[in-house]
């Protein structure tokens, strides 16, 4: 078990070195700064400012300390906060196919007070009323959700390769994030 230990011990240490913490910018506004997660290849996630993303680093501040990146050795980075579109989108779409239904079974009374079907006016504001009720909803429950959004993922690294030969080879290589 120990030696197990030993061999992650260099892990951890390489990780701790990407990370070079200098001082911020003086009157930096932190308030105004997105959160962000980022997630390294020890799968360690450290939360802070975000300062800069470019195209080799990522630096954030974290307790009040700028931290620095390698993008070579980063997993992904997120901020808090997502789109409410997928949450109206879904609440619309249930609440449409609710308003279609409503309005297919639903039955008026007409100047006579007999019972009878609607007509085609009632059916389409059954309709568009659910859909934008639903809607609705689903805008807040997504609001009450708190997701995040990926600025930066880390290509998935795969190769296949099919190797002629009297003998047919094939071989796949798949990585994924944990």
């Amino acid at each position: 078990m120990t030696r197990y230990m030993f061999a992650l011990l260099p892990l951890l240490w390489s990780a701790t070195a990407l990370a070079q913490d200098t001082a911020p910018a003086p009157g930096l506004r932190t308030s105004a700064l997105s959160t962000v997660y980022v997630r390294d290849e020890a799968g360690v996630e450290t939360a802070g400012k975000l300062l800069r993303l470019d195209s080799t680093s990522v630096v954030m501040l974290v307790d009040g300390r700028e931290r620095e990146f390698d993008l070579g050795h980063v997993w992904s980075v997120q901020k808090r906060g997502d789109s409410l579109k997928n949450g109206a989108i879904i609440g619309s779409v249930a609440g449409l196919g609710m308003g279609l239904l409503g309005g297919a079974i639903a039955d008026c009374s007409n100047s006579s007070g007999h019972i009878g079907g609607c007509g085609a006016g009632t059916r389409i504001a059954f309709a568009v009323m659910s859909t934008a009720l639903y809607g609705s909803v689903g805008v807040g429950i997504d609001a009450l959700i708190q997701g995040r959004t990926t600025l930066y993922q880390r290509p998935m690294m795969s190769s296949a390769s099919l190797a002629p030969s009297r003998g047919a080879a094939v071989r796949f290589a798949v990585r994924w994030e944990p």
